[in-house]
């Protein structure tokens, strides 16, 4: 049994050019066979009676002598020849076999016989002042040298030229319009065996909408890389910041084991161990967060909303996980609407609060302000406590970075910062920081109006 014939785009493409020429071909000779019936019946009579009348209207007397030079003795199959009243021939074209021996009879068209072939026969007189003549036209009845005889000409040398042609030229488009895809497959089959997501098919030339699927395949590379180093990064940052709590558990489990012995002992080691249990509860939950902020596995969508109510009801319900005889206050500008999301916009407020909690002096101040400057809403946080050196500035984004690493006992992980930044830019925002040692930070949200 015969399998099916896999034919490539190109060659469908070409066969299809190549078909559609054929059948167009047909349909205009059939058009014209149509159109043209009646004149092709008669062409030959028809083009004698034309032919003879033409040469009758050119002859001309001039000095004493006939001028032939205008007139076509033989012309789409008809030989004319001219005569005298006698019937003498002065000028003719030749024809093959015997001279014709007919009386001359003036427009009318004769029909003779030679053999087996059939022939018209057509005579005009021309009565000029000083003689007459007569115009013989001769023609044979199965001549097809008029317009069906030029149409099959035409048909047989022009289709096969037409014909290759149109094959070559669909060809040669279907092959530059493919080669993109060519080129996609190749590139996009070798990043896959490479297995280099940062490559990038880049294709700048070809038709458009290979362009624009060459360019949907680097967005899919492009977020096929972010969730892998995503994923690559969780991996790293779980096992390096959760190595700590799990050895501090296995510890005092073992310390348990061999020297607790009343129950107060026992109860203080699963303070412990619920501790740090929470610890890497949290740090999950925000490495998960994170990761999937980066992935954007959860949908966050951005509305229109009143940014000053927002920000005014959280800073209502924030409540600092230590005082530290820290005030607070706020000058948020009323009427600020921007574009956000609640749940991502309430994680900034308290991420960048708890900071300012953590890390200001103790009876200080931590002042939260929003205004409007220009197209955007700009957040701001001011503390007055330890301050960021510049040389740290940025390490501050950079996760499980803390400018003091004794505040990290209690309970931080360092990546409240690195979640606000990633969940600024996710708003089309961004955040930024002005710190000067010893005299506290200023951190700055933005986000589109």
């Amino acid at each position: 049994m015969l399998g099916k014939i896999n034919l490539s785009a190109k060659l469908r493409l070409t066969a299809w050019f190549t078909l559609m020429i054929l059948l167009l071909s047909a349909m205009v000779l059939v058009f014209v066979f149509v159109i043209n019936g009646a004149s092709v019946t008669d062409d030959p009579a028809g083009r004698l009676v034309k032919v003879v009348q033409h040469n009758a209207s050119r002859v001309e007397f001039d000095n004493g002598s006939f001028d032939w030079e205008d007139i076509d003795f033989y012309r789409r199959g008809v030989y004319c020849s001219v005569y005298n009243e006698d019937g003498v021939l002065l000028r003719g074209a030749e024809m093959e076999g015997e001279e014709i021996d007919l009386p001359f009879a003036s427009s009318v068209v004769r029909t003779v016989y030679r053999g087996e072939s059939k022939y018209f026969v057509y005579d005009v007189l021309v009565d000029m002042s000083i003689t007459s003549l007569w115009v013989r036209g001769v023609i044979d009845s199965a001549d097809r040298s008029g317009l069906m005889h030029t149409i099959m000409v035409l048909t047989w040398t022009l289709l096969p030229a037409i014909l290759l042609l149109s094959v070559g030229g669909g060809w040669l488009i279907a092959r530059g319009a493919f080669r993109p895809m060519e080129t996609i497959v190749e590139r996009a089959g070798s990043i896959s065996d490479g297995q280099d997501l940062s490559a990038r098919l880049d294709l700048r030339r070809g038709p458009s909408e290979m362009r624009l699927l060459g360019h949907t395949f680097d967005r899919m590379f492009a977020r096929l890389e972010a969730s892998f180093n995503a994923e690559r990064q969780f991996a790293s940052d779980a096992a390096h910041e959760l190595r700590t709590p799990v050895a501090v558990i296995l510890a005092q489990c073992d310390r348990a084991r061999r020297k607790d012995e009343t129950r107060d002992d026992f109860l203080h080691s699963m303070d412990v161990i619920e501790t740090q249990g929470r610890r890497m509860s949290e740090l999950i939950d925000q490495l998960l967060s994170l990761t999937r902020l980066q992935q954007g596995v959860d949908r966050y969508p951005l509305r229109e909303a009143e940014l000053s109510e927002f920000l005014a009801a959280l800073n209502d319900e924030f409540v600092p996980a230590q005082e530290r005889g820290i005030t607070r206050t706020a000058d948020i500008e009323p009427g600020v609407t921007a574009r956000f999301n609640p749940t991502l916009m309430a994680r900034i407020v308290q991420n960048l609060l708890q900071n300012a909690y953590k890390y200001g002096k103790e009876n200080g101040h931590v002042a939260l302000s929003l205004k409007k400057e220009g197209n955007a809403a700009v957040l701001r946080v001011r503390d007055d406590g330890i301050g960021i050196a510049p040389e740290d500035q940025e390490k501050i984004w950079q996760r499980f970075w803390q400018a003091d690493a004794s505040r990290g006992e209690d309970g931080g992980s360092g990546l409240g910062l690195s979640m606000v930044r990633e969940m600024a830019e996710f708003q089309g925002g961004r955040a930024s920081v002005e710190s000067v040692p010893g005299e506290g930070s200023v951190f700055t949200v933005t986000v589109p109006l």
